[in-house]
Order: C-alpha cells, then structure tokens, then sequence
C-alpha cells in the first residue's frame, strides 16, 4: 500500500512544488540584470519616477519597441514591495512559470489523464531551458508564452463543443493583452492557430462568421483604447511607433540576415533546441519508432498539438537569429506528443524506451557523483561549509538515484525530482560562484555609489548633438542596467541630454566630450563596460 502511494502522481506533484520554493526562490535577485532585463527594469522604474503610465520611456526618451503591459507589472511589483530591485523584477517570472505550469496540466489532464498531465507540466518545469536560465531572469517571454498556449489549448477545447463565439473571443481577448505585452507576434500566432484549427477541422468558412469579426471588434477595442491613451498624449506619428513594432518582429529574419545564414540555420536549429531542452528531448527518438506518426495523427488533440508546432514553429525556423525562450509556447505540445509515445510504446516493451531510461538512468548517476566536484575546485572548494553541502547533495540524489532504478512506472517521475535537487544545488553552488567573478556585479556597487553621491544634483548621460542616433540602439551610451541602479538609487529618473547645464553633472564616454572643457569629478571604469566613462560639470556653454 505504502509503494503504491509513493508512485502516485500526486505524490510527485506534491514533491515538486515544495522542491520548487528552493529551486525556484533561493538567490533569485543575487546577480545583476543581464541587458533585456536592464531594458524591462528601467521603463518600468521610469514609469513609476514619472507617474506616466502610457508612454514606455528609457532615458527619458520614447520607448517604442514593446507594448508597456509587462511593464505595468513590473512596476506594481516595484511599488508593492517599495524595493525596485532584482528579486522583485524577476518574481514575476517565477509566478507566472508556476501558473503556465498549473496550466499545462489543467489542459493535458483533460484530455489525457492525470498521470500524463502532472508529468507534462513538470517536464515544461524543468527542461533545461526553463530549469537553467529562463527562471533566473525577469524577461516577458514565460508570460507571453503562457498566455499563447492558453490560446491554443481554449481554441481547440470551444472547438470540440462547437462554441465558436466563446472560441473567437476567448482567442482575441487573449491576443490583446499578449499584443499589449510584446506587439506583433501575438498576432502572428493568432492568425497560425486559427487558420490550423479550422481548415484541420474543415471549417474553414466560419472565419469568415459574425462572430469572427466581432472577436475583431474585441481585440480592436482592447488595443485601441490604450493607442487612443498614447497618442493623446504624445506628439509622435503612429506610423512611427507601429514601424518600430514591425522592425522588432521582422530583424531577426532573413530581410536582414540574408539566405547563407538563414540556410545554415535550417540545419542547426533542431540541434541548438534539442539541447536547449534536454533531457527530455532524448524522448523525440520515438517519433522515428514506426507507427508513432500515425498514433498522433489518430488522436484529435495529439494531432492538434502537432500542427500548432509545426506551423508555428516555421517563423523561427526560418529565422536566423532565434532564442529558445521565443518557442517557449511550443514546448508543452511538444513534450505531450513525446510523452504519450513514450507510455503508449513502453506499455508494449518497446527497446527504445528501455535504452532512453537507461541513458538517463546512467546520466543520473554521473550527476549524482558529479555533487562532489565542488570539493576540488576554486572558489567554491574554499564556501563556507561547501563539504556538508556536496554530501547532502550526494546522498539525495544517490537516494533518488535508487527509487530511479526501484521504481521502473515512475523513472520520469524520479528524473523531475533529480532535476530540481540539481537546481538547488546549482544555487548554492554556482550562483555565489557567478556573484564572485561577475564583472557586473562590481558595476551594480559603482552604480549605487554614484546614485547615492549624486543625490540632490541633476545628473544626466551626455548625448553629444552631433552623434546621430543608432537605428536600434537609441542613444545608449552606457548599460541600461547601470543607468537603473543609478536612478533606483537617486529615485528619479536618469536621463539622456544634449543641453549643457553648468550646475549639472553628467556621465559621458571619453569620445563624445572632446572639444569640450569640462571638470572630471572622476573617471569611471565599470568593468562590464567597453571604454571609459567618466562623472563630469561643463566649464563651458559650448564648444571650443
């Protein structure tokens, strides 16, 4: 009776969420911003300084690059705790990832059980991807994504009971508040998705309903009532604003990369996602058993998951420049397909499922005995009680290692819970490691000290007038993520000028001052940093 309630479903689940306060929370705001999260960190505080709401700004210049919605979250999450800070950037992320989980089981559970539910979800939270790096930052991608996957999973469920006003609204409520948290691609995936489900379904003339075009009305309403907010108060031209939303969705193509790269990247693409996604991509080696193809293709929601992957997944495909968080959506159909083949050819003893079990099986143990590295190696050999954290380490995942091979119903199972374990201890371990060596942690203290010694001057970045304004850059001239740490620290915004004020300070790069007589306060040397900045006063009005 007792193994039989160790291999329940919900034994696991239960085990993985209080496995997850650690994984997930511990040393989450210790290192600094990379620069995407610089960029979301910054608009958001600026919002705050400034009380504007509408207008996304960075420097104090227009923000024109992304809808502000994430924004909004981030800085009610700022204006909650009353620390804008790392922690409180990236805790947003952590919910949301708990949410889309809770989500993919929710959909998966419905259609194929409870056991393949709870195991797809946590496969999604805890491929390496995810697991490593997504979890770890502050960036819009997990939100979106989740949001994109409700869209898909709604669409087919209001489907299936012939709902299709429930169906279409449902579908552009949710591209709405997608669009207004990352612009164009929301729509991309909304015109993907719709098109799959109702020609797959031979439906195609429903598009072309009331209903349809009222779900327009919806999505038209939602996004204009913000527009009409934004260009009431910004003298810009909506020309410009919806050019640059084109140009974020667009530069990453082969408009810009050409056919040589683009070509390449057909190639290397399955390889950079598979192993960004590992382990559990090892299961895609079933898709090559025979049958396995027609099996999805006999199941509805098998098959509609596969055609949202594949049709969705040719915009990225054939784009050379592609991160794996933007097919973060794509993911939990994807591993549903892979998971249903597993079970479905392990129920008939199928070898290929005994030999992955095995590579992940031995896999387990060289992570295992892997906990021990720490030990021999600097700086972490020297952390303070470094050998009772390796021989926790060791010890649980030896533990987990022996229900592994015990347990053969539940491998998987035993593998999220490997992973997790390795996540703490990847925090305990690596990221004081990171903290030690990160140059930008020495530039977030540099940051803050000139935040805190400049408080009740003005203080600006210098932007020389005669530079001109790169297309997709703007004005930076220093890492965003140094410009938040000083304005965080002086409460108001630090912006970019061109107008010289005598009584005002400003941080300029060596380049951009000559022919110009200034006072240097101090010379800056933030080590993240590609050339010298420096803290200067103008004796002068203009040039010499």
């Amino acid at each position: 009776m007792r193994t039989n309630r160790l291999q329940s479903p919900y034994f696991f689940l239960i085990l993985a969420i209080v496995l997850s306060v650690p994984a997930f929370l511990m040393y989450l705001g210790l290192l600094p911003f990379i620069p995407d999260e610089a960029i979301r960190a910054l608009v958001s505080l600026e919002m705050m300084q400034s009380g504007d709401y509408v207008t996304p700004t960075l420097g104090g210049d227009l923000y024109i690059k992304k809808p502000p919605l994430y924004n909004w979250i981030i800085a009610g999450f700022f204006h909650v705790s009353g620390q804008p800070n790392e922690f409180f950037m990236r805790l947003p992320v952590i919910l949301f990832l708990l949410i889309y989980t809770f989500t993919i089981y929710h959909f998966v559970r419905k259609e194929l059980g409870t056991r393949m539910g709870i195991l797809v979800a946590l496969m999604f939270l805890t491929n390496g991807r995810v697991l490593f790096y997504e979890s770890e930052h502050g960036l819009i991608d997990i939100t979106f994504s989740w949001l994109t996957y409700m869209l898909f999973m709604l669409s087919y469920g209001f489907m299936k009971q012939e709902r299709y006003l429930s169906l279409f609204l449902s579908a552009y409520a949710i591209t709405a508040v997608s669009y207004l948290m990352k612009g164009l691609p929301s729509l991309v995936f909304l015109a993907i998705s719709l098109l799959v489900l109702f020609i797959s379904q031979k439906k195609f003339r429903m598009l072309f309903n009331w209903r349809h075009f009222a779900a327009m009305g919806l999505f038209v309403l939602i996004v204009g009532v913000y527009y009409l907010a934004y260009f009431h108060r910004n003298d810009i031209p909506p020309e410009s604003l919806f050019s640059a939303l084109m140009g974020e969705t667009t530069r990453r193509t082969v408009i810009r990369f050409g056919w040589v790269r683009t070509l390449t990247h057909l190639f290397t693409f399955p390889l950079e996602m598979f192993y960004h996604f590992l382990p559990w991509t090892i299961l895609a080696a079933l898709l090559f058993v025979r049958g396995s193809l027609r099996k999805i293709r006999s199941h509805p929601f098998l098959w509609f998951n596969a055609l949202i992957i594949l049709f969705n997944v040719i915009v990225y495909w054939t784009s050379p420049e592609v991160h794996p968080r933007y097919i973060l959506m794509l993911i939990p159909p994807f591993f549903t397909l892979l998971l249903y083949l597993y079970f479905d050819l392990k129920k008939d003893e199928n070898q290929l499922c005994k030999w992955i079990e095995y590579i992940l099986g031995a896999v387990l143990i060289i992570l295992s005995l892997g906990m021990l590295f720490p030990l021999f190696v600097d700086p972490v050999r020297k952390f303070p009680m470094i050998g009772l954290i390796s021989i926790s380490l060791l010890l649980t995942l030896a533990l987990i290692t022996y229900n592994y091979w015990k347990q053969e119903p539940v491998r998987l199972f035993w593998i999220v819970i490997a992973l997790l374990v390795i996540r703490t201890g990847f925090n305990l371990v690596i990221l004081p490691a990171r903290y030690m060596e990160a140059k930008e942690v020495h530039s977030r203290e540099i940051a803050k000290h000139i935040g805190k010694e400049t408080r009740g001057t003005s203080l600006y970045v210098w932007w020389n007038p005669d530079r001109i304004p790169d297309p997709y850059y703007g004005k930076r001239r220093t890492e965003y993520a140094f410009m938040f740490y000083i304005s965080a620290e002086r409460r108001e915004q630090l912006r970019f000028s061109s107008e010289i004020d005598s009584r005002a300070l400003y941080i300029a790069r060596e380049e951009d001052i000559e022919g110009y007589e200034v006072d240097t306060i101090r010379e800056i040397t933030p080590p993240d940093h590609q050339g010298l900045l420096y803290l200067i006063a103008f004796k002068e009005m203009k040039k010499q």
